[in-house]
């Protein structure tokens, strides 16, 4: 019964792992202006930023509370194209089991790129 339970726990574990592909978006400007506007997301509530690699492109943030709901970490990583005209950004946080961690924050950024274009 107790390895029965251990088998079907692992089997979930995979299953879990094998559905938690990275989440992808591509913005229409450089990484060199989503970056810093990613940055000051991170930098604000409710957010924290954990690793700012602008060297190489790379955004941890946390958020939530680990006395509360727990902290979560959000992975994101910046690439741009070849031409450097659109930047498309990847969410390697881990899986929930409903949704990654990042979502909303790449729906923020997303919002945040809007709200600061040009008009």
């Amino acid at each position: 019964m107790i390895k029965e339970s251990i088998f079907a726990l692992g089997l979930l574990a995979l299953a879990t792992v094998a559905q938690a592909k990275p989440v992808t978006r591509t913005f229409s400007q450089p990484c060199a202006a989503v970056f810093p506007i990613a940055e000051k997301l991170g930098s604000e509530k409710p957010y924290k930023i954990q690793l700012d690699g602008k060297a190489d492109m790379n955004l941890i943030v946390e958020t939530g509370s680990f006395w509360k709901a727990g902290a979560s970490q959000i992975i994101v990583q910046f690439k741009d194209n070849d031409n450097k005209t659109t930047c498309t950004v990847t969410d390697n946080s881990p899986y929930s089991g409903v949704r990654r961690n990042g979502t909303v924050f790449l729906d923020r950024l997303e919002k945040a790129l809007i709200e600061s274009s040009p008009k």
